[in-house]
């Protein structure tokens, strides 16, 4: 038993590599071990303590969620002021100090002091006019590279619409009738494009037309009832009490004691009535309330309605 194993042990060194033989050869023996779970050598605080099994192609790396909204940034240069970049802004924006100010002579106790403020406000106008410029510039050449980049895309786009078909396409389609083929125009074909637009423009011409009727209708109206307005308090006073004469005793509903007036429509529907309707008194009704607010308007505007 014991020369029938090193007989295989060598064949199987044999038929190995040298590198599988020296990793066999220099290989610790493994010892089966009493608990059922594998032997791993990592903790319980790593995450791999737990095998989970991973997919052979790699994953896209995740983006990085940021917290906040970043807010909009301010347009420096606006279309309503050109002269923003400027010459004349920039020396409206950083004025030299004045001659008072500025000349201070060397025996002045705090000469250091006030030297020191006028060298960094130099600075602040220098650096506030070469940002200005740098960011104009910037925005100038942001806006060159957008425009070429959108006039590229816009070639490339109308290139690839007007081009004609491949050769091994055409040679390689199916028969096809040319009035099925597909057609390179934009638009699709409209042969009762020219009647429908004729009479389209002729509706609109006819709805224009009978506004302009009706608005010189009501304008004429207007004028014919405008020597009847009343546009003094005598006139109001004297109808007002033709309208509502003086009385207790007038009866309403007749029209010789009424004359004119224009509330003498009738008395309103009670309860009863309305209880006692049937289903097609609602309309009925509905028409009786229509004519008597209109005839109300009327009086009250002094045109027709």
């Amino acid at each position: 038993m014991a020369s029938l194993l090193r007989e295989t042990t060598a064949r199987a060194s044999i038929s190995v590599c040298r590198s599988c033989q020296t990793a066999t050869t220099s290989r610790t023996p493994q010892f089966r071990s009493f608990a059922s779970s594998p032997s791993l050598f990592v903790g319980p605080e790593s995450p791999r303590f737990i095998d989970v099994p991973e997919s052979l192609q790699p994953e896209a790396p995740r983006k990085r969620i940021v917290k906040g909204i970043l807010p909009v940034p301010r347009d420096l240069f606006p279309t309503r002021r050109p002269d923003k970049p400027g010459k004349d802004y920039l020396l409206a924006a950083t004025p030299e100090p004045t001659t008072k100010r500025s000349s201070v002579p060397p025996d002045h106790p705090h000469y250091r002091y006030l030297e020191w403020k006028r060298t960094m406000a130099h600075i602040r106008r220098q650096n506030l006019r070469a940002g200005l410029r740098e960011l104009h510039h910037r925005e100038q050449e942001t806006q060159r590279r957008i425009k070429a980049k959108s006039g590229f895309k816009l070639n490339q786009r109308d290139r690839i619409l007007s081009q004609g078909q491949r050769e091994d396409e055409r040679l390689t389609a199916q028969s096809v009738i040319e009035n099925m083929k597909p057609s390179n125009s934009a638009v699709l074909p409209d042969p009762d494009r020219e009647a429908r637009v004729d009479r389209s423009r002729a509706n609109v011409e006819a709805k224009q037309a009978m506004e302009k009727e009706e608005r010189v209708d009501a304008l004429h109206t207007l004028y014919m009832n405008a020597r009847n307005f009343i546009v003094t308090e005598e006139q109001l006073a004297e109808e007002i009490e033709r309208v509502f004469p003086e009385g207790e005793n007038l009866d309403w509903t007749n029209d010789e004691e009424a004359g004119e007036n224009i509330w003498n429509l009738g008395a309103p529907p009670t309860v009863a009535s309305l209880v006692r309707k049937g289903p097609g008194d609602d309309l009925a009704l509905w028409t009786t309330e229509q004519k008597r607010v209109k005839k109300l308007a009327e009086e009250l505007t002094g045109g027709a309605i």
